[in-house]
């Protein structure tokens, strides 16, 4: 790839990834909201959470057959129109039950992307890099989506939020129909019988378990901030400005995660990344004020070293051929297991307190710490 042609795939795939995350977003910080205008449970905002990340999940992994069969490009021409017409509808959305259709039919349509990007990006020549530049993309999307849903509700109305993206995506689009795939790359009918060795299981099953985790914290995050911090404003902007805030120190982990992975073995990093959130996840559930914002800043420089250290153990243990299955699997164990935090953490904070919900995910880490370890020692055979 030429200089130019680098230029053109980090801009195109960090816009994408930067949408992903920023449209996800929007609804942890609108709850509060969404509670009091539709008349739900808490149960009912977990279950929202779910859809939107079960369906995130379920299309990454056709999106992982699709992107070897007919390439990346077309899989995110797909993905930036589907996502404009998402966005319109939830912004037509005036009841729960269309809004869960919304949240159904957005989360499918996320889960193109990341086969997508991840497989134009593991074939750059330094793939730790371009992981990292393409994270650092993907943690300005979450911190500044409900930067953005605060401003908009606070100013105007929730369902903006969801237009401006719908007409956003549509640049994106641009760029794709400009993009030429490498021609060395020929698009085939991968074989399902892909060829998974144990390394791959176990780091599936670290990925899976750290989706609960993930998604249990950030997407509670906001509603938590509201609860245990006073700033002043109004709840919705108190949980949308402190959320961003520490997704957006979550680029310092994107960056030196990538750094680190290229310098030192990916496996034992993974390992160190997994259990150092553990800490601070016990720390927050007892805090409130200003030290559950420095305990919860701290998280977010952690957590994000997770995703380029990941997403380069794959392309380390995965032949070219099939590589967007294997990132369309993982995918869709993260994001498809991890949605079930939506459910578990509303019924945690619905029966018993927010609070618990973080020492909840504290828990659910030391098995993922503990394949990790395995992990480490798999590789070291290998």
């Amino acid at each position: 790839m030429n200089i130019s042609r680098e230029k053109h795939i980090i801009i195109l795939t960090g816009l994408g990834h930067y949408l992903v995350h920023f449209v996800t977003m929007i609804l942890p910080a609108i709850l509060i909201l969404l509670e009091s205008e539709y008349d739900i449970s808490f149960v009912q905002l977990g279950t929202l959470l779910t859809t939107q990340f079960l369906f995130m999940g379920l299309g990454g992994l056709p999106a992982g057959i699709l992107v070897d069969r007919f390439g990346s490009k077309f899989i995110l021409i797909t993905y930036f129109i589907g996502l404009s017409l998402s966005c319109l509808w939830l912004y037509n959305s005036t009841s729960y039950s269309s809004f869960v259709i919304g949240m159904a039919s957005l989360g499918m349509i996320a889960g193109l992307y990341h086969p997508a990007g991840l497989k134009i990006i593991s074939h750059g020549k330094d793939v730790s890099r371009y992981m990292a530049y393409h994270g650092v993309f993907g943690s300005l999307g979450l911190a500044s989506g409900p930067l953005f849903a605060a401003w908009m509700s606070s100013s105007y109305t929730w369902r903006f939020a969801y237009l401006v993206i719908g007409y956003v995506s549509l640049s994106g689009l641009l760029m794709t129909l400009f993009y030429s795939e490498e021609k060395n790359i020929k698009p085939h009918w991968p074989s399902l019988k892909v060829n998974l060795s144990r390394t791959h299981i176990i780091l599936f099953t670290v990925s899976a378990i750290w989706g609960i985790a993930h998604h249990g914290v950030f997407n509670f995050l906001p509603y938590y901030f509201s609860e245990r911090v006073q700033l002043g404003f109004n709840p919705v902007s108190e949980g949308g400005l402190l959320t961003g805030f520490v997704l957006l120190l979550g680029i310092i982990g994107q960056l030196v995660g990538g750094k680190l992975g290229g310098h030192y073995k990916r496996e034992s990093l993974l390992l160190w990344v997994v259990g150092l959130n553990i800490p601070f996840l016990i720390l927050m559930t007892f805090s409130w004020g200003t030290p559950l914002i420095v305990f919860a800043c701290m998280l977010g420089a952690v957590n994000f070293m997770f995703q380029p250290i990941s997403n380069s153990l794959i392309a380390d243990i995965s032949a070219v051929k099939g590589r967007g299955l294997i990132y369309g699997i993982s995918f869709a164990l993260s994001f498809g297991v991890g949605s079930l935090s939506g459910i578990i953490c509303g019924y945690i904070g619905n029966y018993l307190q927010i609070n618990m919900i973080f020492i909840s995910m504290a828990i659910i880490l030391i098995p993922a710490t503990i394949f990790s370890w395995l992990l480490k020692k798999d590789v070291k055979k290998s």
